[in-house]
């Protein structure tokens, strides 16, 4: 799941990272974004295609910009994102790049200029993972060019803080890291997107990923009748949000087992996942599939 926090900043444009999950005029800056879901439910997929979007040039579809990635889980995978590149330029390069991709030099070296813009460190300690925080302002002193934030994940290290000794609430620990990067994402403009397990945080959230779930089968019930997936917003839900929160995006990610809004072909079962976007003043549903290619998103 993706939350947007309160920043107030309504007039500023948005990155065009991905209309899908940023609907309403992109991204913008000092944004805070939080991704939702269990396991495998394709939380660190998303911020890979995230990645490849943001550092692939315009002329293949992409930004053009730089970000940093903290990568926690140890779940950044270079091979795939390659792949996942590779699918962007194929499918979203401008003809004159296009008529020269029969040439693999030419792919690769688009690909290695993108990785460029990627600042990828890796955390193995909650020591490593707070000192990388506190390092962020001089990082962007360094690299001005350095756009995007990405976090997988903001729980990983919460056991080593939570000890017997030292007991602390998942909802305090993940309050106090929203704060943090709230700070960083307003005070140096730039969007900061985080992943956590559906069920680390705030048990009001876990109230409202059930209601959305709720919402979530009334819907594919009813056959999505009254609505579409990448234009309707669900109205029940559209305040769900609690507007004094830090966050401005919510989404949360999680695999259904009724039949999708479009059927699969011949008798093979697909992954079918559901995608619940939240902001302050609606909810958007959205449904994705998961291959070798990364995310696949799919209308009703």
């Amino acid at each position: 799941m993706i939350s947007r926090s309160a920043s107030g900043l309504e007039d500023r444009s948005g990155y065009d990272l991905d209309a899908n999950i940023f609907p309403d005029g992109g991204l913008r800056s000092g944004e805070l974004v939080e991704i939702v879901g269990e396991s495998n439910s394709g939380k660190s997929l998303l911020l890979l295609e995230l990645i490849a979007r943001a550092i692939l040039p315009a002329n293949c579809g992409g930004l053009g910009l730089a970000v940093v990635l903290l990568d926690c889980e140890n779940s950044y995978h270079g091979p795939f994102l390659l792949s996942v590149m590779e699918k962007h330029i194929l499918n979203q390069a401008e003809p004159t790049v296009a008529s020269t991709l029969a040439d693999p030099q030419r792919l690769q070296a688009i690909q290695r200029a993108a990785l460029e813009r990627l600042h990828l460190i890796t955390c193995y300690s909650l020591e490593q993972f707070d000192f990388s925080l506190l390092a962020l302002p001089s990082l962007f002193v360094k690299h001005p060019d350095v756009t995007f934030v990405l976090i997988d994940s903001i729980a990983t290290f919460y056991w080593t803080k939570c000890t017997p000794a030292n007991l602390i609430r998942q909802e305090t620990y993940h309050g106090a890291h929203c704060k943090t990067l709230r700070k960083v994402a307003r005070e140096w403009g730039k969007p900061v997107l985080f992943t956590k397990p559906a069920h680390f945080g705030s048990r009001q959230q876990q109230q409202q990923q059930q209601q959305q779930r709720d919402f979530e089968m009334t819907g594919l019930q009813e056959g999505l009748t009254q609505m579409s997936s990448f234009s309707g917003v669900n109205p029940a839900s559209a305040n769900a949000t609690n507007a004094g929160t830090i966050i401005d995006h919510r989404i949360e990610l999680c695999e259904i087992d009724s039949p999708s809004p479009r059927s699969a072909s011949g008798d093979v079962r697909e992954q079918r996942f559901t995608a619940f976007v939240s902001t302050r003043e609606k909810q958007y549903v959205r449904f994705y599939l998961i291959d070798k290619f990364g995310f696949n998103w799919i209308e009703s």
